[in-house]
């Protein structure tokens, strides 16, 4: 890395994992939770979707750290969704016999 703070290095090293990670988390809550979209003409009804999105997030975190195993723990929201979240059905049509 090329910076020109003067802290040491340790420190410098924190410092960039922690930004990171805030941008996975932002990554995430676009991609999984329409977190950029803005629907409204309304500031406030944007505002109220963003922070329902962050609740959710938050509760998906949640869950996630509750119901999955370490491996399982760096699933994006999506991946999560898709094999947990999401219940596959067949619908078929069956005549009686007769």
């Amino acid at each position: 890395m090329v910076t020109n703070l003067s802290i040491p290095q340790k420190d410098i090293v924190r410092v960039y994992r922690k930004r990171a990670a805030i941008e996975d988390i932002i990554r995430e809550l676009k991609g999984g939770f329409a977190f950029g979209k803005t629907d409204s003409s309304s500031f406030f009804a944007n505002k109220a979707r963003m922070w329902i999105s962050v609740i959710v997030s938050n509760l998906m975190r949640l869950m996630k750290s509750i119901a999955l195993d370490d491996q399982q723990q760096s699933w994006t929201i999506n991946t999560f969704r898709d094999r947990l979240l999401k219940i596959g059905g067949r619908v078929s049509l069956s005549t009686p016999a007769r």
